[in-house]
């Protein structure tokens, strides 16, 4: 799979590769309880533990065959962030995960950026399948991922700090996509 991903614009927002830098605004976004309630990590508690998630899970990604992921931007500002986190060889399949500043939040952002990730996704990283999920309380997440075209698959049983709870799964297929079903 190809490791590099296009800068897109979006008109008010642009998707562009992560850089180093960048961990100074994902601090401000992952340091939010609220924001980081429902994700099976965090609140970050100092800078030092964004400088670690760039430099041990970011930024090493290509190592392992997966694009860095995309900063969120309005402007030059880092608001948030989309990426492809997982790949599944077996079904050409990459889960993405996402995360945004909660001032942006209920502006259509996400599921803006969530469509435009799809489209590089099938066309520009060539996999057959996308999948997302959310834990069963996060609602605004699930409204995401229907706007953006995903339909159900299944749920799982996960451990999310330390306590069991229910993930949905979403998927999307390449053939679906390609067909116009989700344009």
């Amino acid at each position: 799979m190809r490791t590099d991903l296009p800068k897109v614009n979006l008109g008010n927002i642009t998707l562009r590769e992560l850089c180093e830098a960048d961990y100074f605004d994902y601090f401000f976004i992952g340091s939010n309880p609220e924001v980081v309630k429902y994700l099976n990590w965090g609140p970050l508690l100092s800078m030092n533990d964004s400088i670690w998630v760039f430099n041990e899970v970011f930024l090493k990604r290509p190592l392992n065959g997966l694009p860095i992921g995309y900063a969120i931007c309005n402007q030059d500002k880092m608001i948030g962030v989309i990426d492809f986190h997982t790949y599944y060889p077996n079904e050409n399949a990459c889960e993405i995960g996402y995360i945004l500043h909660k001032d942006y939040w209920n502006k259509g952002i996400m599921t803006r950026a969530l469509k435009e990730v799809c489209k590089i996704g099938f066309y520009h990283l060539c996999l057959d399948k996308l999948i997302v999920g959310h834990v069963i309380e996060n609602e605004a997440s699930k409204r995401v991922i229907l706007k953006a075209g995903f339909h159900y698959e299944c749920q799982k049983l996960i451990n999310q700090k330390n306590q069991d709870t229910i993930a949905l799964y979403y998927s999307m297929y390449s053939y679906e996509y390609k067909k116009g079903k989700y344009d």
